[in-house]
Parts: structure tokens; C-alpha cells; sequence
């Protein structure tokens, strides 16, 4: 009895239409970008906080550009979607129909992208990353320079005024509607003040106008002291330090206060351009010491169409639908999230590391390793080294003849010191000097005059102080050589008078005992005999009595 093959080649077909179904789902698993991109690098918060404003996802750019009045884009990092999506003026068109942007991208916007960007706001993003050169610790978060705060924009009067004629003529009749995105949620806190940016680029306003569009206004700024980064510096949510170049340092560019963030009314639409898409993500806004969830709220808030001015609260109390009017007409978000429109309004927020640590990046460090790696490889020190050499005048070809002059020079000095600086003559003052056959000089003045001429010239009169103590202390009845020096008894006078003569009796009864000499100048002999005599009159008239 033969059994049938049918069933078994059922079986078969079947785990082979399973294993392929299970191959496929890991493979889409795998490819997803997603799973690819870390958690602190996420924009799992943000999409949490539309989710919590009441904010519904559009899934198409056709739905977006159907009820504008309705709808608010949402652009963080990569800005293509504003060539592919919309037509030449079509951005600026959907904004004055009633729609808001929000674009934040620290990557540069060039073609038909800058060209909508410099229509809605009057600005193009540079792409150049930006770090706090010097590293001031109150302008940076955390310790990085990478990492400046964000500065709400105040103009040389120190008021944030508009950046046009006409928009400061609204803002102080108080109808303008520029955003107020510092203010806090606490009113004693003032203003927020620790919205960090991440690796942020700076706005560029467009050269071919001298004000920003009529209703657009400077809204924030970087510390004046930010300057520009290596180019060769690759982005990264927490990039590590600027890249060098191996011989002559090259400066940083310095930039004065680069411009953050524009943003205002356009028709009846709004729209927000920041220089940076990073303060937007997990790491930059969950830990609790900075503002820059507060500051998304306000930005959504703002583009939602709600009060964010008391001038814009007050017609609010006075239209009908005063809810609506408070918190805005906008539900509808298209969010673009740097490439791919994200629908999952809903996302769970995990724990995960928010303090933007070196430690915390062990790509950065494997990233260097391989870089130090490959310069060894292709000899990139010492070749850097030759470089130098041949910025020398005559290059490294004449190094060899600058050894043999240094060589040479240095040869010339040990021969002198050898021969000439210690082969010298030098008196021997341990020999008496011969005086046989000399002779001696002839002279008029006596052996004292010429014993005092001698210790004149010799700069040194110690020996007639000397002579003079013991005499004193002679004719007083004390010889100086006993062992036991006198003791001076001070009948009249103060303490003063009392503590000098005491201590000139004690100094001129050591210069009579002395038996090694000290240096007395000539130019100090006078103070000696005016003490001298003192000590006499003392004597004389009965002050002094020496027991």
C-alpha cells in the first residue's frame, strides 16, 4: 500500500509561505527608520504633546491644502517637502488662506525650499552649525557648547520691538500679532529663559530686502558669542567637539547675535521658522531644567490661532465664541518628521537618558578612534609635519643647513667657555704677592691717616667704631673685656627714653666686644657717633648709670 505525496507537499508549500511571510515581516522590521533612530533622538514627546492639545493627524498633502483654515504643517528637519509638496508660491498661498507652518531645520534650504522659505518669511536657513566659542556657562545647557539658549530678541532699545516699520506701529497700538513664545505658564517665573537648542544653524535674512515681510518679526536669538563650526563637522542630535586640522590653527567665525526665530502673521495664516529641529526632540525636551516643552506648547499654541496676546484676549472676550477664539480654530496637523509624515499621534513615552553626555554617545568616541586610525595610516602627522617645514622660508630643504649653523654656533660656545672663560688668569689670594725689589711708594702722611685712608677706600669702618666703644665704655669704668656685659639703670625720662638708651648701651657694648668685624659704611658713621654722643651726655649729666 503506497501512501499519497500530496499531503507532504501541502506541509511543505505551506512552511514555505510561512517562513517567507515571517522573512518578510523582519525584514520590514529591520528597514523601519523608526526602530533605527534612538530613543533620546526621537520625537516621541512632541507628537505626545499634539496628541494631548487635541491635534488630528493628516495623513496627505492634498487633505492639508483642502480646508487651510483648518490645517497646520508641521516641518522638523528635513525641509524637501516644501519643493515636493508645493508649487512655486503655493507655501505662501496656503499660509494667507488661513493655514499655519511650523518649520524648524537646522540643515540649509536651497533651491525651490529656500525660495518658499524667503517668500512666507523673508529668511533662508544657512545650514552651518553653531557652537559657544568661548564656552560661557550661563549661555549653554549642560556643559556643551553645542548647546546654546535660546534668547528672546530685543532690539538696541532693549524692548522686543518688530523688525519693520510697520510692524512696530501695530505692536504698540497693540493690535500686531506677534507670537509671544517665552511666556511662562507660571507667571512668577517671567520669561522662559532655559529653552535649549541642539547643534542649532542661524537664519539668514533675504539680501534683497532691507526689512522682513510686512507682519513677520524677529522672535529669538543665540548668545552674541556663538560662532561658526567646522565644516567637515558632520551633524548629530549631540555632536562631538569641532573637527581639527593637524598644522596651523584656522579661527573660528565669529558671529554677532545670529538670528534664531521669525515668525508672525501672513494674511489670515501664521507661521513659526526656527534655525533648529533638535530642541524638539526627547532629549532636549523631557528633562525637567529646561523650557522647552513650555516653549512647544506656546509655538502650537500660537499656529493652533489661540490668544497669545492680552490685545488678542480682549477681542476673544468680545466675539461669541470665546472658547474657540481662546484656543484657536486649527485641530488639523500634517507632521513632517525629517522625511516621512508621522500619523501616531499617541506615541508611549519610555524612560530614557536625557542629559547630553559624552559617556552617553559611545559612537562619538568609536568615531574618533577610527579617525585616529586612518590618519596613522596614510602618515598624516608627519606629512602635516613636512607641511609646516616647507612654509619656512626655503622649505625643508634648507633644514640641514639650519642644523649645521645651530651645530656650528653651538660648537663655538663650548670651545669659548672651555678655553677662554675658565682657562682665564686668576690671582691666587692664598701666595703673598712678592715685594722684593719693590719699591716702596713714598708719602708725607702718617700711618693713622693712612690706615684711615686705607679703610675708606675699602668701603668698611668698623675698626674705629670699635676703637671708639671701648673707649667709651673705658672711661665709664667698665673695661670691655670682661665676660658680663653692664647693666644700663635710666633714672629720668619716659619709656621711650629709657627703651632707646637701653638698646644703644647693649649695640655699642657689642661693637666693643666684638672680635669679628661687621660692615659699618662710611655714609652710617655719622649715625654712629650721634649715638656715641648721646650715650655721653647720658653719662655726663646722670641719666645713664652703667652697675
Amino acid at each position: 500500500m503506497t501512501r499519497s505525496p500530496r499531503p507532504f507537499l501541502a506541509l511543505c508549500f505551506l512552511a514555505f509561505v510561512l517562513g517567507a511571510m515571517e522573512i518578510g515581516s523582519l525584514r520590514a522590521r529591520a528597514a523601519s527608520p523608526t526602530d533605527a533612530i534612538p530613543q533620546g533622538q526621537r520625537t516621541d514627546a512632541f507628537r505626545r504633546l499634539l496628541h494631548v492639545l487635541g491635534f488630528q493627524p493628516i495623513g496627505n498633502f492634498a487633505a492639508l491644502k483642502a480646508h487651510p483654515g483648518e490645517s497646520l504643517l508641521v516641518v522638523l528637519g528635513d525641509p524637501s517637502c516644501l519643493s515636493e509638496a508645493f508649487a512655486a508660491g503655493e507655501l505662501r498661498s496656503f499660509v494667507e488662506s488661513g493655514g499655519a507652518v511650523l518649520i524648524a531645520t537646522d540643515k540649509p534650504t536651497l533651491g525651490l525650499a529656500g525660495a518658499q522659505l524667503s517668500r512666507l518669511a523673508g529668511v533662508t536657513v544657512t545650514g552651518e552649525m553653531l557652537v559657544c566659542a568661548p564656552v560661557k556657562p550661563d549661555d549653554i545647557y549642560f556643559g556643551e557648547p553645542c548647546c546654546p539658549f535660546v534668547l528672546p530678541f530685543a532690539d538696541a532699545m532693549g524692548s522686543k520691538a518688530a523688525s519693520n516699520v510697520l510692524g512696530l506701529l501695530t505692536s504698540l497700538a497693540g493690535v500686531g500679532n506677534r507670537p509671544s513664545l517665552f511666556r511662562s505658564p507660571q507667571p512668577e517665573r517671567g520669561e522662559l529663559r532655559r529653552v535649549a537648542s541642539n547643534a542649532p544653524s542661524r537664519l539668514q535674512i533675504n539680501s534683497s530686502s532691507w526689512w522682513l515681510p510686512s507682519g513677520i518679526f524677529r522672535l529669538a536669538e543665540l548668545p552674541n558669542h556663538c560662532s561658526e563650526a567646522s565644516s567637515t563637522l558632520q551633524r548629530s542630535p549631540f555632536p562631538s567637539p569641532p573637527a581639527f586640522r593637524i598644522g596651523a590653527p584656522v579661527k573660528p567665525k565669529q558671529i554677532t547675535s545670529p538670528l534664531f526665530a521669525v515668525g508672525g502673521a501672513v494674511g489670515k495664516g501664521r507661521a513659526l521658522v526656527l534655525a533648529d529641529h533638535s530642541l524638539f526632540i526627547n532629549r532636549m525636551i523631557l528633562p525637567s531644567d529646561t523650557d522647552n516643552l513650555e516653549f512647544a506648547a506656546n509655538c502650537l499654541h500660537w499656529l493652533r490661532g489661540g490668544a497669545s496676546t492680552p490685545a488678542e484676549a480682549l477681542r476673544a472676550l468680545n466675539e461669541s465664541e470665546n472658547l474657540e477664539s481662546f484656543t484657536g480654530q486649527r485641530n488639523k496637523v500634517l507632521f513632517w518628521d525629517d522625511g516621512r509624515i508621522r500619523s501616531d499621534f499617541n506615541a508611549p513615552l519610555v524612560r530614557v537618558p536625557v542629559k547630553p553626555t559624552m559617556a552617553m554617545e559611545p559612537a562619538i568616541v568609536a568615531a574618533v578612534d577610527k579617525t585616529i586610525a586612518n590618519l596613522e595610516e596614510r602618515d598624516a602627522f608627519n606629512r602635516a609635519l613636512l607641511d609646516r617645514l616647507d612654509d619656512w622660508a626655503g622649505g625643508r630643504h634648507r633644514l640641514p643647513r639650519y642644523v649645521v649653523y645651530v651645530l656650528t654656533f653651538a660648537a663655538f660656545l663650548l670651545v669659548g667657555y672651555r678655553f677662554l672663560w675658565r682657562g682665564r688668569y686668576r690671582g691666587d689670594f692664598a701666595v703673598p704677592t712678592p715685594v722684593d725689589g719693590v719699591e716702596p711708594r713714598r708719602t708725607n702722611l702718617s700711618f693713622l691717616d693712612q690706615r684711615r685712608r686705607s679703610l675708606l677706600r675699602s668701603g668698611n669702618v668698623w675698626e674705629t667704631v670699635h676703637l671708639l666703644a671701648r673707649e667709651f665704655f673705658d672711661s665709664v669704668g667698665f673695661s670691655p673685656r670682661d665676660s658680663s656685659p653692664p647693666h644700663a639703670k635710666i633714672v629720668e625720662g619716659g619709656w621711650r627714653r629709657r627703651w632707646r638708651l637701653r638698646r644703644l648701651c647693649a649695640r655699642w657694648w657689642c661693637l666693643a666686644r666684638g672680635d669679628a668685624p661687621v660692615v659699618v659704611s662710611p655714609k652710617s658713621l655719622r649715625r654712629w657717633l650721634r649715638e656715641l654722643d648721646e650715650l655721653k651726655s647720658a653719662a655726663a649729666n646722670g641719666t645713664l648709670r652703667l652697675t
